[in-house]
């Protein structure tokens, strides 16, 4: 399961989401990577999603979650999408 959480430098709300997930993904050994709008990367994978609000959750490249989550809630996204067949 590949994690990405997408940002922009400019978004205070984003600071903490990537504290969040950070921890989560550090509890939880996945394969997370923080993706900024400003990299190519970053502004590929919010037109592919037609992404307008960050931070934005990305699971295995589809959308799971937009905004800040709390670790319980983060925890409960990632048990959902591997929960999934």
């Amino acid at each position: 399961m590949k994690v990405q959480l997408l940002v922009s430098e400019t978004c205070a709300p984003c600071d903490q989401a990537k504290k969040v997930w950070r921890e989560v993904a550090s509890d939880l050994n996945l394969d997370f990577e923080v993706v900024d709008l400003e990299d190519p990367q970053g502004r590929e994978l919010a037109e592919r999603l037609k992404l307008k609000t960050i931070p934005a959750v990305v699971v295995d490249g589809d959308l799971v979650a937009i905004g800040v989550q709390s670790r319980e809630e983060a925890c409960a996204l990632v048990n959902m999408v591997s929960d999934e067949p």
